[in-house]
């Protein structure tokens, strides 16, 4: 607790008086003003004003703030059990390391190995992407903490070898980013939202595996979060993740459901490949 003393004056201009702050750190929700008085030459119906929390009796005035909720834990975050197949140029690999004769099909997930790809999930409640705002004359990502965690999670996830560098081809001063999927290749991004049930649909109140109420509602139900805004979370997320603009993404497969495994905390499970002109055929024919 810091304390400062300071030499004050009063409206009326007579009588000094000596001022104590007392400020509370490090939340700035509360703050007392104590005036005392000097010798006794001030009225006790002024002689004090307190706006803490605390209650007090004649002459406080009492000020009430609500402290703001701090989340305790990441947004994002990925188990080791998690899904992560990635077909790349040269080689397939699993979440257990590249691809071999001991791989199952189970491992694959059905994944085409002959196309460049990449399948993946990342746990935690699936957000929104929020415009951005402007707040005294400085323009700001309200989802800046969010995206950051969630290509954290990726990043922890993918393997070294697929980490975006930067290439400096000693010609040009724009810096290109080396990436799984580059500039020239157009994409199919498919995801999954698995929505973080509310603590309601649980019994006793109490998330956990084989909680669920048999009143809870089924996977299919309707949201506050739309689902066009959940899918720009993640394709502007992954811009130079796995691919250096979102504008490669030709073809969207979005859904959006309640989570219905383990927990039920929520998910983003998202599987991006390559579009070939065979895949443009079945969609317009």
């Amino acid at each position: 607790m810091a304390v400062r003393y300071g030499r004050l004056r009063n409206d009326l201009g007579h009588k000094d008086i000596i001022g104590r702050i007392n400020l509370v750190h490090p939340s700035p929700t509360t703050c007392t003003v104590a005036w005392a008085k000097k010798r006794g030459s001030v009225d006790d119906d002024d002689a004090v004003l307190d706006t803490s929390k605390s209650t007090g009796g004649n002459g406080t005035k009492t000020r009430k703030r609500k402290a703001s909720r701090q989340s305790t834990g990441p947004i994002f975050w990925h188990d080791e059990s998690d899904p992560l197949v990635i077909v790349g140029d040269d080689r397939v690999h699993t979440a257990g390391g590249d691809c071999n004769e001991d791989t199952t099909p189970e491992q694959l997930q059905d994944i085409d190995c002959n196309r460049k790809s990449i399948h993946f999930t990342i746990r935690g409640n699936p957000r929104v992407l929020v415009r951005h705002r402007t707040a005294r004359g400085f323009m700001y990502n309200p989802s800046r903490a969010a995206q950051e965690s969630f290509r954290d999670s990726l990043l922890q996830l993918l393997p070294r070898r697929y980490h975006p560098t930067i290439v400096d081809d000693g010609i040009s001063d724009d810096e290109k980013v080396q990436v799984l999927f580059p500039e020239h290749e157009f994409l199919h991004l498919s995801v999954v939202f698995r929505m973080k049930r509310p603590l309601s649909h649980f019994v006793g109140n109490r998330p956990g595996p084989g909680r669920l109420k048999p009143s809870a509602p089924g996977r299919l139900h309707p949201t506050r979060s739309d689902v066009d805004n959940l899918a720009k979370f993640v394709m502007d997320s992954l811009n130079g993740l796995l691919y250096v603009d979102d504008r490669q993404v030709a073809s969207l497969h979005a859904t959006k459901v309640l989570d219905a495994e383990g927990d039920c905390r929520g998910a983003t499970d998202v599987r991006i490949r390559v579009l070939t002109e065979e895949d443009l055929r079945n969609v317009m024919e």
